[in-house]
């Protein structure tokens, strides 16, 4: 089995790190794909953290949870990132690939690219998010873990406004976003 977490990872916060180990250990998959996306097709907006910078804020998450690896396939594809051309350049001969995502992306998988093509390569494991729980049909998963609703735009804004952010970020991905001044309104020296 292939578990992929995709998403902006802008930046990679607590709440991400425990969907992950949750994930992981209820599955234990063969790999564990964490995937930055280069634009996200139904987000609004641009990373402020650049592709470099976020793929390692991803390995420092890697390397505080003990598995999983970081993939650049998406950053590294030109224009917006499609899950459907992810998974089938990911594909292996019969691989058992679950996608990982949220209520919120849950909600609108009807407007995801080629979707009914992608149920066919892959299925979803959703978990709950600001909510306690998902409806979904087989062969899709509801996964339910402790609600933590925490997001990275908030992060983004406190980070931008000097406020704390303890406890939201893992520590060493902290330290990076402030040791390469990401986020702040004005670069300090």
């Amino acid at each position: 089995m292939i578990i992929l977490y995709g998403g902006s990872f802008d930046p990679v916060h607590i709440g991400h790190m425990i969907v992950a180990n949750e994930v992981y250990h209820s599955f234990q998959p063969e790999r564990f794909i964490f995937i930055p996306a280069r634009q996200s097709p139904l987000k609004q907006h641009r990373t402020l953290a650049s592709d470099s910078q976020r793929v390692e804020m991803l390995k420092l998450a890697v390397t505080e949870l003990g598995f999983g690896e970081v993939s650049t396939i998406e950053v590294n594809r030109s224009g917006e990132s499609y899950t459907y051309d992810t998974v089938l350049e990911l594909c292996q001969d019969d691989a058992d690939i679950a996608v990982i995502i949220g209520t919120d992306q849950f909600e609108q998988l009807d407007r995801w690219h080629r979707i009914d093509e992608l149920k066919k390569l892959c299925y979803f494991i959703i978990v709950n998010r600001e909510t306690e729980f998902n409806v979904v049909s087989e062969p899709d998963v509801s996964f339910q873990i402790p609600r933590i609703d925490i997001s990275s735009t908030e992060i983004r804004r406190r980070l931008k406004s000097g406020e704390s952010v303890k406890f939201w970020l893992h520590e060493n991905i902290s330290t990076f976003i402030r040791k390469e001044h990401i986020y702040e309104k004005e670069k300090s020296n």
